[in-house]
């Protein structure tokens, strides 16, 4: 198949705007899964779908360095590292992730996904939603990468049917007569932070976004990035005035969210990731910075009844909306495969340069590939 309709929409339109503004940092990504310890599994049908859709990254000079297949693997060891120029691999992720992810859990004994199971999910987390003192707010289906490609329209379409409003991809929103959403990923925040800095990235990112993107797109920011989530809000609030929709939090399980507090034993309400607390005070200040309208996308984490119900309460208790849009991947106990940006190169020289509590992690039993022989 072609990569794009298996794309979340959010890599092509970002490949895009990366192309439109002349910005291709030859990068490093990282890529590993969290479930663990297990065998290795589809590492070689990645590579070779890398090089069918990317076939100039090696003239290019890029380079991948990888574990085998079959071998034993830890938990959030890297498997893999990819390097080349972003608009080489920005638009490949979904693709190979989804091949990793399904192929590391057959490898392991786990079943194919149960569609039943997955549409049950997706009722209990809208359900919730729309009996809330806020009204039915958007479920949006972001599974793309977690499971294989084949099955995506299949789940998107289980999705759609148990209370999803959207999905990720063009080939799962097909199945009910819509195109792919998405908003802005954190490699684009990165590819526009290797240009003008971590500080300004924010506001370069969505100008950019807001000058080349179709006037139907909700321009909505990846606030987490730098760990942020307020300050870089805001400053992309004053430069985008009402054209912006406003943030979306996607904060890494290894950071406190600004605006949050450290863990007090309320769980989802506190401590790491995007919490009931850390949303709660972003609210609070965008409404004090004269910012009411802005509204509020969260992921990381949605798929889990028991968080959502956490910020349902949490609306209750402190009269707040809280959302505006729930994006889900409903593959919390699988083997999911994660990539990410850990810096680039200017020249030979290495500079780091990643999301906040995503650091690179060097790993001595990965070899090069040779990428002629694909």
């Amino acid at each position: 198949p072609r990569h794009e309709p298996h794309t979340d929409k959010y890599f092509l339109r970002s490949a895009e705007i990366l192309r439109k503004e002349g910005i291709n940092p030859f990068v490093r990504y990282q890529v590993f899964i969290r479930k663990g310890p297990g065998i290795t599994g589809g590492i070689d049908e990645a590579i070779a779908a890398i090089m069918k859709y990317s076939p100039k990254l090696a003239e290019h000079g890029g380079r991948i360095f990888a574990l085998q297949d079959g071998v034993p693997y830890q938990p959030e060891e890297t498997l893999m590292l990819l390097e080349g120029p972003i608009l080489d691999l920005i638009e490949l992720e979904t693709m190979y992730l989804s091949i990793l992810s399904d192929r590391t859990g057959r490898a392991n004994g786990e079943p194919e996904p149960d569609l039943e199971k997955i549409r049950a999910n997706v009722r209990e987390v809208a359900e919730l939603i729309n009996k809330s003192k806020f009204g039915p707010r958007h479920l949006s289906y972001f599974g793309a990468r977690h499971y294989g490609y084949e099955w995506d329209a299949k789940i998107a379409r289980v999705a759609y049917e148990a209370g999803a409003a959207s999905t990720s991809t063009d080939i799962g929103a097909a199945t009910f007569g819509q195109k792919g959403v998405g908003t802005v990923p954190h490699a684009l925040v990165l590819a526009f932070a290797s240009k003008y800095g971590e500080e300004d990235s924010a506001v370069e990112t969505m100008k950019a976004f807001h000058k080349h993107m179709p006037k139907d797109v909700p321009r909505i920011f990846l606030a987490d990035t730098f760990n942020r989530e307020i300050t870089d809000t805001l400053k992309v609030a004053e430069e985008l005035g009402d054209d912006f929709w406003g943030p979306r939090f996607d904060t890494n399980g290894a950071v406190i969210a600004e605006g949050g507090v450290p863990f007090d034993g309320r769980k989802y309400w506190t401590g790491t990731g995007v919490t009931v607390e850390a949303v709660a005070a972003a609210r609070r200040a965008f409404n004090d910075e004269g910012y009411p309208n802005l509204k509020i996308a969260l992921s990381s984490g949605f798929s889990n009844p028991k968080k959502v119900e956490a910020f349902i309460l949490g609306e209750q208790r402190y009269d707040l909306k809280l959302f505006d849009f729930i994006g889900a991947g409903f593959a919390d106990d699988r083997y999911v495969a994660t990539s990410d940006i850990m810096g680039y190169f200017v020249d030979d020289e290495f500079i780091t340069l990643h999301k906040a509590g995503r650091p690179y992690r060097p790993n001595p039993r990965l070899e090069k590939v040779d990428l002629s022989v694909y």
